[in-house]
This record gives C-alpha cells, sequence and structure tokens, in this order.
C-alpha cells in the first residue's frame, strides 16, 4: 500500500509543469541504467515471445480460412455445369468458361474409375489422402508460392466424380500479410506499453533505490574516510527499505574504521618517520630534532653535547655471508649492548644499517667521553653469539665534543662522521680535529674534479709492459697492465693512490672500470686491426666492481664487440677482493673462463687463507706483490716467499708474474727460479697507448 501511494505521489509531482524537467532527468536516467535496461529488454523478449506463440497459430487459422473461402467459391463456380452437363462432351468447354472466376486457374474432373473425365487449365493435383486441409467436404493443400489445390467429391455410386481445381492464391497470401501486420502492430502497441509500464513500476518500487545505493555506494568507495556522507534516507518497511538501512549502518561503520585506521597509521607513521623499525631506536631525524630541543631550551644554553658514532667494520660480509636476516639479529644484538652501555639520560639513535649514535649532556672531561667509547668498543667489538654462530666484531667509534657556544647539531654530527672514518683507517675510536675537516673538504674537491674529469677526458689510460724472461734471447715482451692515469687541470698528476680509494668509497669506482674496460677494448681493437696482432693486456677490477654481479657479462660484452681472441684480454683482482665472498668468486671465475676472459690474483701473499682456496679459483697467473720483490737481496724471508709462490705456481700449472721488478739482481734471482713473466721500472714503465705501440708493440710486431 505505502508503495502504491509512493507512485501515485510521484507520479502526480512529476507530472505537474514544474516536472517535466525532473521526469525527463528521470527518463534519462532509466535509459542509462544497465539494469533498466535488462530488465526492460527482458521483459521486452518474453512479450514477444508470447505474443508470437500466439500469433503464429493465429495465422495459420486465418490462412486457412482464407484458403477455404477461396475453395468454397471455386467450388460454387465449378458445380454450377458439372450439374448441367455431367460427364457430356459440352462439360469441358463449360469448364473452361469457368477459367479465371474467383482465381481458378485448372479444373480436373474424374469418375469414379479413376479416369479424366474433363481437364482444362493448369493441371490440379487429385490425391486425396495428402491434402492439408479438410473442411465442408473439401480437402486442400499448397500448391507453391502462390497457389493451392482443392479436391472434392460429386455424385454418388456410378455417377460419382472427384473434382479437383486450381487456385491463384496470391490474393489470400496478401491478406495473411495484412493480418499479421495489424496483429503484429497491435502486439507491438501491447509490449511497448507493458515494457514501459513494467519499467516504470520498477523503476519507483525497485530501479530507483537501486540506483540510489550504487550512487552511495560508488561515493562510499572513492572517499571511505566520509562514507557515512552518503547515506541513502529511506521510509520502506519493505525488504528495500531494510538493505538501505543495513547500507546505511555499514557506510557508518565503514567511516569509523576507516578513521581508527587513519589515526593508526599516522600514529605508526609519525613512529616509523622518527624511529628505525628494525631496533625501535631513534633516527636520524628524531636525532637532528633532540639536537634542535637542545639548542633551543634555555636550561641547555652552552652545556656540553657529546656524540659518539659506532659502526661495525666488514658488516656487510656478514651480511653476504649469512643472509640479512642474520644481519638483522647481529644488529638486535648490537643495540642492546649499546643501550646497555648508554645511561638513562643518554639519547640512542639508530642510523640505519649498522650505525648507532649516543647523545651525552653535561659529561664533564674528555677522559670521561675516552672511558664511554671504550666502553663501548669493549661491549660492541667482542665475541657474539648469534642463532649458534659465534662472530669476532670489530666495532669503530667517532666522537665529536661542542663544547659551549651555539649549537649546530648537523654539524656536530657531520664532525662525528669524518672522526668515524678516521677510526675506521686506524682502528679503535678517534675524536674529532681540524684537520679532519680539511682532509674532508679536499676529498669532496676531489670526488666532484673526478666526476667531472671523466668527462672532459683527463683520465687515460697508461700500459706497462710485462716480459717472459725464460727464453734464450732475455727479455721478451708478452702483454701488458692497463693503469688509469688522472692528469688533473690545476694539480697536474694526481696518484691513483688518492683518486681510485675516493671513487671506491663514493661509488664511482663503477663508472672508472667501464671507461677503462671500453678504453682497452678499443685500443687493442685498433692493435689489431693494424699489426694483426694484439698483446694481452689485464685489467684490474675494484672490490665494488667485483660484487657486481653482472660483471662477467658486462665483460663478455666487451670482448664479443671488439672482436678479441681468448685469453686476450685478462682480469686482475687481489687477493683480498677473491677472499671476500669465496663463493662468488669462484662462480664469477668460472663465467669469466666461459667467456674466454682469464683471471689473475694480484698481490698474492698479502691475503689470508688464499692456500686453503687457491685450487678452487682456476685463475690462469698468480702475481707476488711488489712488497716481497722489493726485498730480493736482501731479506731472505721476502726471497724465501717468492721462492714458495713461484714452486707453488708451477706445481699447479698457473702462470707466475712478478711486478715491481727494479734492478738486475731481482731480475736474475726470479729467472734462476723460473718465474714467468716481470714487470717493472727495470724493463719498462706505464706509458700512454700511443707510446707503448711505439715503444713495445712494434717491437713485438718486427
Amino acid at each position: 500500500m505505502n508503495i502504491a501511494q509512493d507512485l501515485t505521489n510521484t507520479l502526480r509531482r512529476e507530472m505537474s509543469p514544474p516536472g517535466y524537467r525532473t521526469a525527463w532527468r528521470r527518463l534519462r536516467e532509466i535509459v542509462s541504467c544497465k539494469v533498466c535496461l535488462r530488465v526492460a529488454g527482458a521483459v521486452f523478449l518474453l512479450i514477444v515471445v508470447v505474443e508470437s506463440l500466439i500469433l503464429i497459430p493465429s495465422a495459420l487459422r486465418f490462412r486457412d480460412q482464407e484458403w477455404l473461402r477461396w475453395a468454397e467459391l471455386a467450388r460454387a463456380t465449378v458445380e454450377l455445369p458439372l450439374g448441367v452437363y455431367g460427364k457430356g462432351p459440352m462439360l469441358g468447354d463449360r469448364l473452361a468458361l469457368a477459367l479465371g472466376h474467383h482465381k481458378l486457374t485448372g479444373v480436373t474432373v474424374l469418375n469414379a474409375a479413376g479416369e479424366t473425365v474433363a481437364q482444362v487449365g493448369e493441371q490440379a493435383d487429385v490425391r486425396r489422402g495428402e491434402t492439408a486441409i479438410v473442411e465442408n467436404g473439401i480437402g486442400i493443400r499448397g500448391a507453391g508460392v502462390s497457389r493451392i489445390d482443392a479436391i472434392w467429391s460429386a455424385g454418388a455410386g456410378a455417377e460419382a466424380l472427384t473434382v479437383a481445381v486450381r487456385i491463384d492464391a496470391e490474393e489470400a497470401a496478401s491478406n495473411l500479410l495484412a493480418y499479421v501486420l495489424r496483429i503484429g502492430a497491435l502486439v507491438g502497441l501491447i509490449v511497448v506499453f507493458v515494457t514501459v509500464g513494467t519499467m516504470v513500476v520498477l523503476h519507483f518500487t525497485l530501479l530507483r533505490p537501486l540506483l540510489r545505493l550504487r550512487t552511495s555506494m560508488l561515493g562510499a568507495s572513492a572517499n571511505p574516510d566520509a562514507a557515512e556522507r552518503f547515506a541513502v534516507p529511506t521510509r520502506r518497511d519493505d525488504e528495500i527499505g531494510e538493505a538501505i538501512r543495513a547500507h546505511n549502518e555499514l557506510l557508518s561503520r565503514v567511516a569509523a574504521s576507516k578513521r581508527r585506521d587513519r589515526e593508526i597509521a599516522e600514529e605508526r607513521a609519525r613512529f616509523s618517520s622518527r624511529h628505525e623499525i628494525l631496533t625501535g631506536f631513534p633516527n636520524r631525524a628524531a636525532l637532528l630534532e633532540h639536537f634542535g630541543r637542545l639548542r633551543d631550551a634555555a636550561s641547555e644554553a652552552g652545556a656540553r653535547v657529546a656524540i659518539f658514532l659506532l659502526n661495525i667494520a666488514e658488516f656487510r660480509v656478514i651480511n653476504s655471508r649469512y643472509g640479512t636476516a642474520f644481519g638483522d639479529q647481529v644488529l638486535l644484538a648490537i643495540a642492546g649492548e649499546v643501550r646497555r652501555v648508554a645511561t638513562a639520560a643518554d639519547f640512542v639513535a639508530h642510523l640505519g644499517a649498522d650505525r648507532f649514535a649516543v647523545v651525552r649532556t653535561g659529561v664533564g672531561s674528555i677522559a670521561d667521553d675516552a672511558c664511554f667509547a671504550e666502553s663501548l668498543l669493549r661491549k660492541v667489538g667482542c665475541k657474539l653469539e648469534c642463532s649458534g654462530v659465534e662472530l669476532v666484531l670489530a666495532a669503530r667509534v667517532g666522537v665529536a665534543i661542542a663544547d659551549g657556544g651555539p649549537l649546530n647539531g648537523a654539524e656536530l654530527l657531520s664532525h662525528a662522521d669524518l672522526a668515524l672514518d678516521r677510526a675506521r683507517e686506524d682502528g679503535g675510536y678517534r675524536f674529532f680535529a681540524a684537520e679532519d675537516a680539511r682532509a674532508a673538504h679536499e676529498r669532496q674537491e676531489l670526488k666532484r674534479d673526478l666526476e667531472q674529469g671523466l668527462g672532459r677526458g683527463e683520465l687515460y689510460i697508461a700500459y706497462q709492459p710485462k716480459f717472459a724472461v725464460l727464453g734464450r734471447n732475455g727479455p721478451v715482451l708478452s702483454g701488458a697492465e692497463a693503469l688509469l692515469r688522472w692528469r688533473h687541470p690545476t694539480r697536474g698528476m694526481v696518484s691513483p693512490g688518492v683518486f681510485v680509494p675516493i671513487a671506491e668509497s663514493t661509488g664511482l669506482s663503477a663508472s672508472l672500470g667501464e671507461f677503462v674496460l671500453g678504453e682497452v677494448c678499443r685500443q687493442m681493437q685498433q692493435w689489431k686491426g693494424r699489426f694483426g696482432v694484439s698483446p694481452r693486456v689485464a685489467v684490474n677490477v675494484s672490490a665494488n666492481e667485483f660484487a657486481d654481479g653482472v660483471l662477467p657479462e658486462r665483460w663478455h660484452q666487451a670482448v664479443r664487440a671488439a672482436n678479441l681472441s681468448a685469453g686476450q684480454l685478462e682480469l686482475e683482482m687481489t687477493e683480498s677482493v677473491a677472499m671476500k665472498d669465496v663463493d662468488r668468486t669462484i662462480a664469477a671465475i668460472r663465467r669469466l673462463n666461459g667467456f674466454g676472459v682469464d683471471v689473475s690474483i694480484d698481490d698474492f701473499g698479502t691475503g689470508y687463507s688464499s692456500l686453503a682456496y687457491l685450487r678452487k679459483f682456476a685463475v690462469k697467473a698468480i702475481k707476488i706483490d711488489k712488497s716481497f720483490v722489493d726485498d730480493i737481496g736482501t731479506d731472505r724471508n721476502a726471497e724465501a716467499i717468492c721462492s714458495a709462490i713461484l714452486r707453488l705456481g708451477q706445481s699447479l700449472g698457473t702462470r707466475i708474474i712478478a711486478e715491481g721488478v727494479e734492478n738486475e739482481r731481482q731480475l736474475e734471482f726470479l729467472r734462476r727460479r723460473r718465474c714467468d713473466e716481470v714487470q717493472g721500472y727495470l724493463l719498462g714503465k706505464p706509458v700512454p697507448g700511443q707510446e707503448f705501440e711505439r715503444c713495445y708493440l712494434a717491437t713485438l710486431v718486427a
């Protein structure tokens, strides 16, 4: 009853003049509603199917009546001459006169014996048993598109006749078509009326609430924080009303839940933005805020503030060897030790990775700061057991102090960072000094100049020749080592010992490595094109380059692009680099060897545990470190080490190279002990590519 009343009120309101625009909007709403269109389509198809099921039998009945009417007229036309002339000779002529009347196009008359008595016009079908319609003694069947055949009996006994006529039923077909069109139009009107009426009723009783619910859901999903603003008002007490009220209650719950989630997320964001997730300690941003509070607090004005930065040496090795999950456990253990050393008044922060900071305020002397730094080193830099693995950690501490005066937290943190860098070099702990800042500034300038110099062509490759010394004709050029050189526009030649460590610590080593590899391959390709041969050239790689998992593939691409033969390009890495991650080193060497790149170990004898892994590395050459070659002739221990390395290489079938040969005594010592190759200032200094070509390569070609 409420639905009918609502529908009546709505129609009355929208049919008033001010409601025309609303009615038009409702109509567009219905037309644009997918559910409405589907329901309308279903109703339309259902009515069409039902009406079609009714129309088809009706049309067939109309057709049968039309055929029967024309058959009756044909019988009346034929039976008149048939009754007068019977089987007489004039029957055919009289029947011919009947053709054309009432659409007759042919008449056939048979006697009781089945013999043709008369036949005029088209031959009609006289088979009685196959007529489609039998009514009033007349059998009727279709005879083509616009013809029908009618058959009946006239007379009785021996005088019985069978009459079959053919009738032009084109007019009957036209009448049938007109009938179908009239009924179809009526059905169409009924379909439209019922469909529209159904849609209007459905729209106001079902679809309109659904559309409101859809609009509400779309709005609430786009703005869930204010979902209750999209509630749908209703006064209905039926199932639709219950669904709308449940929907509104759900929107209220969603909005409340989103508000709670937002508050929790904001709180977590505030915490995470100021704390490290792993340890829960304040992070760098929180540390700088703490400095700001110390600076702004009147009670702390002029107070003495000390910051201690701590990190773990070679923590990356722990991560790479045992995995990051194990590394996280180690960091948690370290955090616990730092917290135990600090007092309740100290501010402890975790600055990411393996860096921790402790800020102390009001401590009276340098001695107290030194004692605290030693406590940190003693607690953290000790044996630590974690997940059944016993580790020996080496900690470093950098200390910076603000003793009165304005406090600049960022600057104090930077000073502590510089002190930590010096502590990494020297070990233990280190206090910030003014020279640290100057050294850091110098380092920054060199880094900037190195980046610019790489793009301006200030760096070039020098080639130091290698000589085979076992032949009868004396030293013979066997290859070269590519060395990176930097000619600074104002500083002159900058030592590799200065700029290479800067490149490795600032991430420039990869760019320098790509530059060296590209230049060497280009030069070797030129030599090969000019002389038909290129000497073997060794290229050094840094620890950062070797840690890159794609280094073997990059070298393979370079060798293939330069069309170099296998073994022409040699990769040199130091013993310490090889021992950082033995498994990775073995895998990389295998891939490099597979690509035709030989690998040699540089500075052999200066690392640790080398002999245990040397057989697994499958290197092609071992280079004796210069420090041992320098003492040949003056230190028996150095000579013994060189002899042992030479015997080791000979037993493994590995080529041995000695670097730093600077006098004849060293050369003779190495030659007698069958060293394969030597390099040093005695035989050849590093020179640019053109000079190397002129002085050495041309001699080899000759």
